[in-house]
C-alpha cells in the first residue's frame, strides 16, 4: 500500500517484477532503469536480503504524476538469481501496488509463478485481479495455459523482445497509468495541517522490501466556534484496501434555560 509523505508531499508506490526462474527479471529491470531519463530515477541498487539477491530503484512515473499536488513516485523491485527462500518473494511482494509477471517458453514454469503469485498475495488479503498487474511474455505466442489469459486478458499482455527490449517500456507505462489511476479512487490526499508529517522511507530506516507497506492516515480535530460550535474529526473505516477517509462533523448548539444560577 502506497505510503504518503506529507512533508515532501510525495506518494510513494510499490511495483513488483516477479517471475520464475532464469526468466530475465533482472536484465528487465536494468534495461527500464538505463532508459528512464536520469532527471527521473534514482540510482539502481542490489541489496542482499539473506541469501538472495534484492535489485531495485526509484523514478517518477513517464506520466503526468500529480495527485492532488502531491508528486508520485514508484519503486520497482525484483529478485535476481534463483531464490533460495520463497519466504523473500513474499516480503518483496508485501504492500505492493502493481504487479508485472515475466515468463519465458516454459509453459509449466509459468502455470506454476502464476500459481505461487497468487498464494503469496492471498497470504495479505488480496487477489490478483484486484491488483494492477501486467503479464509480459518473451515467448513466440501467447498460447498459454487458460489461467494465464484469464487473469490477463489482451490489454494486459503483452510480448517482449529479450535481446531489444522492445515492448517492456509501453507495458510499464501502461501498469504505471493503472497504478496511478488506482491511488486517485482509493486516496484522497488531506490537507497537511491536519495529517502528521511521515518521514521519508530512508529517514524512517525502512528497508527496500518494507518500503511501501502503509499509508498515514492522520487524526485530530478541528473545531469552528463562529455562529455556533462545530466538531470535525477526521476518520479511517475499513482496513487495507478497502479503507476510505471521512470526516465526522458536530454541530453543537447551546440553548440558555431559565432562572439565574446561584
Amino acid at each position: 500500500m502506497a505510503v504518503i509523505n506529507h512533508a515532501k508531499r510525495e506518494i510513494n508506490a510499490k511495483l513488483v517484477i516477479y517471475g520464475p526462474p532464469a526468466c530475465g527479471k533482472g536484465a528487465l529491470l536494468t534495461y527500464i532503469h538505463q532508459r528512464i531519463k536520469p532527471s527521473l530515477c534514482g540510482p539502481l541498487k542490489t541489496m542482499d536480503a539473506g541469501a538472495d539477491s534484492l535489485l531495485f530503484f526509484d523514478y517518477v512515473p513517464f506520466e503526468s504524476s500529480s495527485l492532488n499536488g502531491y508528486r508520485v513516485r514508484f519503486h520497482l523491485y525484483t529478485l535476481t538469481g534463483p531464490v533460495a527462500n520463497p519466504g523473500t518473494w513474499k516480503m518483496t511482494l508485501k504492500g505492493v501496488d502493481g504487479v508485472a509477471l515475466v515468463t519465458g517458453d516454459d509453459q509449466e514454469s509459468a502455470d506454476e509463478a502464476l500459481h505461487i503469485l497468487r498464494t503469496m498475495l492471498s497470504g495479505y488479503g488480496k487477489q490478483l485481479e484486484g491488483v494492477p498487474r501486467f503479464w509480459l511474455s518473451s515467448a513466440d505466442s501467447h498460447e498459454q495455459s487458460r489461467g494465464l489469459t484469464t487473469c490477463f486478458d489482451a490489454e494486459h499482455r503483452s510480448h517482449y523482445e529479450v535481446a531489444t527490449g522492445a515492448g517492456v517500456l509501453p507495458s510499464l507505462a501502461q501498469l504505471s497509468q493503472e497504478v496511478l489511476q488506482r491511488l486517485r479512487d482509493e486516496f484522497e490526499v488531506a490537507p497537511a495541517c491536519c495529517q502528521p508529517s511521515q518521514p521519508a522511507a530512508a529517514d524512517a530506516g525502512y528497508s527496500p522490501d518494507q518500503l511501501p507497506m502503509a499509508v498515514d492516515h492522520g487524526g485530530g480535530t478541528r473545531v469552528n466556534s463562529s455562529g455556533g460550535t462545530t466538531i470535525e474529526v477526521p476518520l479511517v473505516l475499513g482496513e487495507g484496501e478497502q479503507a476510505r477517509r471521512y470526516n465526522l462533523t458536530l454541530t453543537i448548539r447551546l440553548q440558555e434555560l431559565g432562572g439565574s444560577s446561584p
